[in-house]
């Protein structure tokens, strides 16, 4: 009874701290990968473990096997990558051309309208 009231508060830790984030949630493309891969090398770490520490391996086996998928599933899971959320962006009410010197700094002065760059002297030409 004491193991399954430890793993039930360790999945309730999980799903507790998974509900922290901001957003959709995690990808569910990323992280059904994550879980599948999780669950995979979970089992086979867990069945190599239950059948080298138990006192019998045919039963220490899959039990490992059943609790290592189960816990690499929840790390695949809890490191999946969020899904991609975008604000909507307000548009403008009417259309506006950003213009060049709008980013100046203040206390600066933009150039007068008609100047131009001196031509190159005859010495750089060529």
């Amino acid at each position: 009874m004491r193991g399954a009231r430890t793993g039930a508060l360790a999945l309730g830790l999980a799903l507790s701290l998974a509900a922290c984030t901001e957003g959709p949630g995690p990808d569910p493309t990323d992280a059904a990968r994550k879980m599948a891969a999780g669950a995979v090398w979970g089992a086979a770490l867990g069945s190599a473990l239950g059948a080298t520490f138990a006192i019998n391996p045919g039963i220490g086996a899959p039990m490992g096997a059943m609790t290592g998928a189960t816990f690499g599933a929840l790390a695949g899971l809890m490191s999946a990558q969020q899904a991609v959320y975008y604000r909507p962006i307000a548009l403008p009410s009417a259309p506006v051309m950003p213009g060049f010197y709008d980013a100046w700094a203040p206390g600066t002065h933009p150039p007068p309208l008609g100047v131009m760059a001196p031509p190159p002297r005859a010495a750089n030409a060529g």
